[in-house]
């Protein structure tokens, strides 16, 4: 591999500590082999030499709620007569192209990639982030995950290495068998539906959803084969239904009480709120593209979600970073970014999407800080994203991206 050194930058190492300006990184073989003063590190016998006065150099972003994979004849709404496999796939691989090009260099897919596009990634079929698949979401009968009509009898199916669509499952058993599936197939993690949700036809966004029993059965045959679920969660009592069950990540926790938050705490459980889908969504609605039933459950949600996460940070809970964006032509992931820092800070919301997802995704041993021998995954930034934190959101300011010690965007 190559060798580089990212030279006299100011780096944010992704643990929250202060700015370190005018130092350099020493990448070889895939690894970071040295962080130093820029004026103590000499540059290599060969390889390459980038300098990066006046920017920015830190940890690849990290975004745990994506969802390549639910466009076209996958998505949640709006499907067309003319949608097909042939655009789904050409969607979905522009999709995770994209996210690379924003800076992001690990994602975790909450619900509808297949797993076999995690491999095309791996295998560098597909220039993209690497991704920690999630395959079809499990979903009671009437739940989040119930995309159909009343009065419709067939759910959408899934095709085992292109589309991995909702299942739908009632009782421990059920659960079981899914779970089992998604875990053959390739998933990184399990993931269940366990509160309504906005874009559902037919629940409402306080419905619970999924018995304890039920999600303990996801959650035993995750833990067996050393995985862990994540679960939808808007509410409070479908996030203590969850804990309960053992479930790991807590998804949205868009509408939560302090009792609730502590609860989260005890369990040493990760909360990964999602800001960003809200304002996507509410830009959606004012151009008449949300159905009636979603414009209501959008408004809880959006007024409620920034108090909710002010509660989590309080109670000190784990959060993670995500941003939930749907659709074709995903862009602007990094405004996620942006929305957490008018609640917790700047320094905060970067932590929350570099240290804090890489314990999530229990990799911290391999990404999300700046240390010597972590994986060279690293993004360089135009400016200082600490005083503009609205830098992270336009792929333009993010002029490197490194991802495994391999230049994978360079606008230098």
């Amino acid at each position: 591999m190559t060798t580089l050194l990212l030279h006299n930058a100011t780096v944010i190492d992704g643990t929250g500590a202060d700015p370190k300006p005018r130092t350099s990184v020493l990448v070889e073989n895939g690894l970071i082999q040295k962080v130093g003063p820029a004026d103590k590190m000499a540059p290599p016998s060969s390889g390459r030499v980038i300098d990066l006065d006046g920017h920015t150099l830190m940890p690849g972003l990290t975004d745990a709620h994506v969802h390549f994979g639910q466009v076209g004849i996958n998505a949640v709404a709006n499907r067309s007569p003319d949608d097909n496999l042939t655009t789904y796939v050409i969607q979905v691989v522009e999709n995770i192209e994209l996210a690379l090009r924003e800076g992001f260099t690990t994602v975790r897919d909450a619900g509808g990639l297949d797993p076999a596009f995690a491999r095309a990634v791996e295998q560098g079929l597909i220039k993209g982030p690497r991704v920690l698949p999630s395959g079809s979401h499990l979903s009671m009968t009437g739940g989040h995950g119930d995309r159909r009509g009343r009065y419709d009898e067939a759910p959408i199916r899934s095709l085992p290495g292109i589309l991995a669509a909702p299942v739908l499952v009632d009782g421990p058993d059920q659960v079981r068998s899914a779970a089992r599936q998604q875990l053959r197939l390739g998933s990184f993690h399990v993931k269940l539906m366990a509160s309504g949700g906005i874009m559902s036809p037919l629940d409402e966004l306080e419905s619970v959803q999924f018995t304890v029993e039920e999600m303990q059965a996801a959650v035993y045959e995750a833990q067996m084969a050393g995985k862990y679920v994540i679960a939808h969660c808007h509410t409070s009592p479908s996030i203590n239904n969850a804990l309960a069950a053992g479930v790991r990540s807590i998804e949205h926790g868009s509408i939560l009480d302090e009792a609730t938050a502590k609860s989260i705490v005890e369990q040493e459980a990760f909360m990964v709120p999602t800001l960003l889908v809200a304002e996507f969504l509410a830009r959606a609605a004012d151009a008449g593209e949300v159905p009636h039933y979603g414009q209501m459950k959008l408004k809880q949600v959006r007024s409620a979600m920034p108090a909710s996460v002010e509660v989590a940070a309080h109670a000190g809970v784990s959060m993670g970073s995500g941003s939930d964006i749907l659709g074709v032509r995903q862009t602007g992931r990094g405004e996620e970014l942006l929305l957490k820092a008018k609640v917790v800070g700047p320094m905060n919301a970067i932590v929350s999407a570099t240290q804090t997802n890489a314990r999530l995704f229990r990799m911290e041993d391999r990404i999300g800080s700046v240390k010597e021998g972590m994986e060279a995954d690293l993004i360089v930034v135009a400016g200082d994203p600490i005083s503009d934190i609205g830098l992270l959101a336009n792929a333009d300011n993010i002029r490197l991206v490194v991802k495994g010690g391999q230049i994978c965007k360079d606008i230098i």
